[in-house]
């Protein structure tokens, strides 16, 4: 007779998974749908244990944040029978780690897709407040199809609850900690983590750390002393931009790294598009071979003609004085120039250059190898008025970006600042221009003199301006616009087109309902959305009228 399996709750035990610092993970059943799941349990001794248990509740709390497509999915969690655990998604892939012992390196098309991946789930964890803290390819698993999902959030930090972590602990796995993980004078923050996804993307490459040392004391010291051997040095294949990325991410201080995970995914495709230019201009033929330009004389050719009869030369041209001359100045001054700082006037034209271009990858590279080093070597510059411009420009669109993705994902917003742009947002995108100007006032208004809140006072001066330039003349008011949605609403209801109306009446009711001005206007979209009996359209805005006239 077959042993009978194991039970934790409503999930039956299939085999061991592996074994973590908070817990054993298990392959287990779901017994109400058979779905398998990766079931991680606290063993009675660590549940005895107050700080353990209180770790691993807030692993559970940190899991529910987190529901996005690159990060392992959390199903739910409890205590039976004095055992606490949880469920999550089962991979079935493997790890990054497995797959780099299987089939070693990877090649630098294959990272930076992965990286892609990373970067889109750390963003998501980030904007939520959740600091990964143990980010390594054995963290990072795959589906049998190939999609990376970031894993093991056993200790990653909640930046906006109490810490379990006493200040200056060191938490993480020595290979991939960044340096203010390690002496914590700086604070852990999103930065930490693209420290580590730098490591991940080195050994991604080369198949090895960037720092091998055989005791711990050494590992940390080189963390926060060495420099890693050139990546290149073990990957010859990676293109110099991708090189340059990933030491930017391991900059010793978080400063020097980039922004957040979307400016590293910007990054990226800076560098697909570059090596993409590269080859492009290339002139290799189909073949593989170097093109040769038309009219020049091919080995073939050569071969015809008829030799002259030469002097036999002194000896090889590189061993020739003259030359040996030529090529020390040459390299004299190349070292000259290459290390000699840049003029005011050069690193205002380099600048320049870049920030025509619609390309929002040259302005970043504009700030950081022009613009910073103009300001910090001649605050007093003539140029300033216009790198302030170029600044403003910069700042405008990455709040942008980010405001963006935050509101795609139904994240909250950073700032009462942002909450107030977004808002203006909804009112404009319905095509309230009326309104959305006043809420876009009231945002300049409101943050005046705040120097933090500058690239969204800036945004709304800008949205003003094009909505001035799209109002009717006389411009139509809020009410005027929402009684015309009314009627549009009414009319498709009455075409049969109910899906149509019923977007209609979910905007006006989202938008407008702690207005009282509109308080009929939204009871008449509930209505009609509950499928209730209502009074006619009409009626209700000619109601609406008196009322406003009175």
């Amino acid at each position: 007779m077959a042993k009978a399996k194991r039970r934790i709750g409503p999930f039956e035990i299939e085999r061991k998974l592996g074994d973590g610092g908070m817990g054993v993970v298990y392959l287990a059943k779901y017994l109400k749908d058979n779905r398998m799941v990766a079931l991680k349990v606290l063993t009675p001794t660590m549940s005895s244990d107050m700080k353990l248990r209180a770790r691993f509740n807030r692993e559970m709390e940190i899991l529910k944040k987190l529901r996005h497509k690159h990060i392992v999915r959390y199903f739910g969690g409890g205590t039976v029978d004095g055992q606490t655990f949880y469920a999550m998604e089962y991979i079935d892939g493997g790890s990054v780690e497995d797959l780099l012992e299987k089939r070693g390196r990877l090649g630098w098309e294959q990272v930076i897709e992965f990286t892609r991946a990373i970067c889109k789930g750390l963003e998501y964890a980030h904007e939520a407040g959740i600091v990964h803290r143990d980010l390594k390819p054995a963290n990072l698993f795959l589906t049998k199809k190939g999609q990376l999902k970031i894993g093991d959030f056993g200790i990653a930090q909640d930046t906006n609850a109490t810490a379990l972590t006493a200040p200056g602990s060191t938490v993480g796995t020595y290979a991939y900690m960044a340096p203010e993980q390690i002496t914590g004078k700086k604070p852990i923050s999103r930065k930490t983590d693209l420290y580590a996804l730098g490591c991940v993307m080195y050994e991604m490459l080369t198949l090895r750390t960037p720092y091998e040392h055989d005791s711990m004391p050494a590992m940390l010291m080189a963390h926060l002393k060495e420099e890693p051997e050139r990546l290149t040095s073990f990957a010859i294949d990676c293109p110099y931009w991708l090189e340059s990325l990933i030491e930017k991410l391991m900059a010793k201080d978080p400063e020097d790294r980039y922004f957040d995970a979307l400016a590293v995914q910007v990054a990226l495709d800076d560098v697909g598009q570059r090596v993409a230019a590269r080859t492009a201009v290339s002139g290799a033929t189909k073949d593989g071979r170097t093109a040769i330009a038309p009219g020049s004389p091919t080995v073939e050719t050569k071969g015809r003609k008829k030799r002259k009869k030469k002097k036999k030369a002194a000896g090889p041209i590189y061993e020739r004085t003259w030359f040996l001359v030529m090529c020390l100045a040459a390299l004299i001054g190349f070292v000259t120039w290459s290390v000699w700082p840049m003029s005011e006037q050069r690193l205002y034209e380099e600048a320049k250059t870049l920030m025509a271009s619609k390309n929002i990858d040259d302005w970043r590279t504009a700030r950081e190898k022009f613009i910073e080093p103009l300001q910090e070597r001649f605050p007093n510059s003539q140029y300033n008025p216009e790198v302030r411009e170029w600044l403003d420009r910069i700042e405008m669109d990455l709040a942008l970006r980010q405001s963006t993705s935050r509101k795609e994902r139904g994240v909250k917003p950073k700032s009462v600042a942002e909450a107030q742009f977004m808002e203006a947002q909804d009112f404009e995108d319905f095509g309230d221009l009326a309104f959305a100007d006043s809420k876009y006032a009231q945002l300049i208004e409101s943050i005046r003199g705040n120097e933090d809140a500058r690239p969204f006072r800036l945004l709304a001066e800008k949205q003003r301006a094009q909505i001035a330039d799209r109002q009717s003349d006389p411009p139509i008011t809020s009410v005027e616009f929402v009684n015309q949605q009314l009627r549009e609403a009414e009319g498709l209801f009455l075409d049969d087109q109910l899906l149509g109306a019923q977007k209609i009446w979910r905007r006006i009711n989202s938008l407008y309902r702690d207005n009282p001005t509109y308080q009929k206007q939204v009871e008449h979209s509930v209505s009609r959305l509950a499928g209730k009996k209502v009074q006619p359209l009409e009626e209700v805005l000619r109601e609406d009228t008196s009322d406003n006239d009175e």
